[in-house]
């Protein structure tokens, strides 16, 4: 089997998987992410979504706690006064409550990994911003960002591996 290495493979790849596939790579997106929140609420969640025997009750209670959380955490300020560790965890969060919703919503499941994938890299790029004295620096996430897409990149190569 190719190795994934693009973001056009990453996608095509994921759109092929089932939905309960989805979430399951999905939950390891989000895992590894976890050590940039300290909310129990959403590593619980997280949990809930990684268990392939999860029942739909589980999954929407995992939802509802994930969800709860990522509103706590969303924006209202404007761009200066962001609080980007609470971004973070907004987008940490966001990703957790993506990865369960087809429990609770009809939604399109068919991008539901590649939407978790990119709330986990918005998560990766808030929590490596520098806060300065007007803007922010965005210069210390790029590598980060970069490091964030190999390891999915590698998470789903090792799926398909199993699968």
């Amino acid at each position: 089997m190719t190795k994934i290495s693009t973001t056009k493979e990453f996608k095509q790849a994921l759109e092929s998987l089932s939905l309960d596939q989805q979430r399951i790579v999905a939950a390891r997106f989000v895992a590894e992410v976890l050590d940039l929140t300290d909310d129990v609420r959403i590593k619980q969640a997280q949990e809930v979504a990684a268990d392939p025997k999860a029942t739909p009750e589980a999954l929407m209670t995992a939802y509802h706690s994930a969800w709860h959380a990522a509103m706590e955490y969303s924006l209202h300020s404007d761009l200066e006064l962001i609080n980007w560790h609470k971004q973070t965890s907004y987008f940490v969060a966001k990703a957790c409550a993506e990865s369960l919703a087809p429990a609770h919503q009809g939604i399109a499941w068919r991008h539901l990994a590649f939407n978790v994938a990119s709330h986990c890299r918005m998560a990766r790029l808030c929590d490596n911003v520098a806060q300065e004295e007007e803007q922010p620096n965005l210069s210390p996430a790029e590598d980060a960002l970069k490091k964030q897409i190999q390891t999915q990149f590698e998470i789903l190569n090792t799926f398909l591996e199993q699968k």
